[in-house]
């Protein structure tokens, strides 16, 4: 059975590369295009999963990671992030993201992350 997953990026193209990656496999989509919109939507509604991009116009994926930890902590959070940004997205796995993608994405591992980040929720 699907999940109810929440994607923040600013990239209008990978948000929908992903809802429909994620709704082709039963979830239930959300997106927030800045790390305010995303922060209103986990205020708001329960997600089983969050995919949030390192860099976000108004606000760096680290802090939004933080501020989203002290609203929801035991939503898994799994970071977005470009080639160049591998360093950011390990120090995010130590302030408590469950996992990293990089893009370009590889939707076998997506797909396996989702499921093995999802067994227990």
């Amino acid at each position: 059975m699907g999940k109810n997953i929440l994607i923040i990026d600013d990239d209008e193209q990978i948000l929908d590369l992903l809802k429909v990656f994620l709704e082709s496999n039963d979830h239930e989509v959300s997106t927030a295009s800045s790390a305010e919109k995303g922060l209103a939507q986990v205020r708001k509604k329960a997600f089983d999963l969050i995919l949030l991009d390192i860099m976000l116009p108004d606000e760096d994926g680290m802090t939004v990671l933080g501020n989203m930890k002290k609203i929801v902590p035991n939503v898994p959070v799994i970071m977005i992030t470009g080639g160049s940004d591998v360093d950011i997205a390990e120090q995010c796995l130590k302030n408590g993201a469950v996992d990293y993608i990089t893009k370009p994405f590889d939707f076998e591992y997506l797909r396996t992350a989702i499921i093995a980040n999802m067994l227990g929720a």
